[in-house]
């Protein structure tokens, strides 16, 4: 009868990405100094807290805060800008920051939004909070914001979630004289993409300078890399909770005990292969951490000890989700199997005259594991737990009236 025999493993770990993608670009910083070299993408969307920076490969890492950029380039295409634009804060979509009320309360701020298309018209996009922020100029004319927005209604006694976006109409006013954008207005969505389409359609059909002959230049959205890879390194706690049960059998002095109970460091290697949008992860890792007792312990006051004791070597393979709770700051939660192998196990029993090896190694399983943690700019904190399938084991021992035998099963303990 296969009985679950180590429940309780939990491994507090700590995880540092050592390489994430790194691509050549270069920082403007405000007081007006360029350094080019490679910049660390971590392929924001929000605008970035701190950017790392260095002027070649050997160069030592530099940290950047975002107010000390005017400008942020890097190679896969994407390009920032500090401008003063009109931003308005009010417009929200996340439920719990919701009123009943259409608020509007824009305001000049000086911000780093990212640069969508170059021309005579042209569109910056900014993510706040997890609203999306468009900003479209033309020639001689300011900044026209176009921000997500949601408020709250109450309809046949309960409350909804009502859209007050009115991009289109906006853009119908601000750009009404160009048939050739008007005419693509009621089909585009509002993403970085759908509006793109719509400005270089300006740029391209109804500029003074397509109108003078002249050559237009556009830069189109970012097209991000389907999947990106994070690698890092491990480290943190593991507790193993091994209670033995000898189910009422005469002699069966190990009832009750717990061969481990114990932390152990833990340490190891992972890579995530992030998607698109860094919603989701497919996600490997390779761990190793001690289990059981390496110095004897006692049992039954001075009359018996035993010894166990080996290492753990586990290989993880999953996926993880992302949810964004901050600007920097994402909940992280995991699903996958682990197969694990047990090394340089060891095992030793001494009861009055009785002697014999205690647990053996166990038997590497595949069996699922959950996680969840919180993500940090580069750092993650995560709890694991997952358990172990296994038969009962029959301890064999020597007496001085001849051999013996006890009947013990592995049980979740404390």
């Amino acid at each position: 009868m296969r009985k679950i025999f180590l429940a309780s493993l939990l491994v507090f770990g700590t995880q540092v990405a050592h390489s994430q993608a790194v691509e050549p670009g270069y920082l403007v910083l405000q007081r007006g100094d360029t350094l080019r070299g490679e910049v660390e993408n971590a392929f924001w969307e929000e605008p970035p807290a701190t950017v790392r920076f260095r002027a070649a490969a050997s160069a030592p890492w530099e940290s950047y805060s975002s107010e000390s950029l005017a400008s942020l380039y890097v190679s896969s295409g994407r390009l920032w800008r500090r401008e003063t634009l009109p931003l308005d804060r009010a417009a929200q979509t996340k439920v719990d920051l919701l009123s009943y009320d259409v608020v509007r309360r824009q305001t000049p701020e000086s911000v780093l939004a990212e640069v969508l298309v170059l021309g005579p018209a042209s569109l910056r996009g900014l993510t706040l909070n997890g609203t999306r922020h468009f900003f479209v100029q033309r020639p001689g004319q300011p900044f026209l914001e176009l921000a997500a927005r949601n408020y709250l209604v109450n309809k046949e006694g309960a409350t909804r979630v009502a859209d007050a976006n009115d991009f289109k109409s906006q853009l119908l006013r601000y750009f009404g004289d160009c048939e050739a954008l008007t005419r693509q207005l009621d089909n585009t969505p509002f993403t970085a993409a759908g509006l793109t389409g719509l400005v270089q359609a300006y740029n391209q059909h109804c500029s003074e300078a397509r109108r003078a002959g002249q050559e237009i230049a556009v830069r189109g959205p970012e097209v991000r890399p389907a999947l990106a890879l994070r690698v890092g390194a491990l480290a943190g706690l593991r507790f193993n909770s091994v209670r033995l049960d000898g189910q009422g059998q005469a002699g069966a002095v190990l009832h009750g005990l717990n061969a481990d109970a114990r932390l152990h460091p833990q340490l190891g290697l992972y890579a995530d292969v992030v998607n698109g949008r860094r919603r989701l992860a497919l996600h490997s890792a390779v761990m190793a951490s001690r289990f059981g007792r390496s110095e004897p312990a006692s049992f039954g006051g001075t009359a018996g000890s035993y010894q166990w004791s080996g290492t753990v070597v586990g290989l993880q393979l999953g996926l993880r989700g992302f949810w964004p709770v901050g600007p920097r700051t994402q909940v992280l939660a995991g699903v996958g199997y682990e197969l694990n192998t047990f090394w340089d196990g060891f095992s030793d029993y001494h009861y009055g005259p009785e002697q014999s090896g205690f647990i053996y190694q166990f038997w590497g399983t595949a069996l699922p594991y959950l996680e969840a943690g919180l993500s940090h700019q580069r750092f993650a904190f995560t709890l694991l737990g997952r358990i172990y399938d296994h038969e009962a084991v029959t301890l064999a021992y020597s007496t001085p009236i001849g051999r013996a035998e006890t009947t013990y099963t592995y049980t979740p303990g404390a």
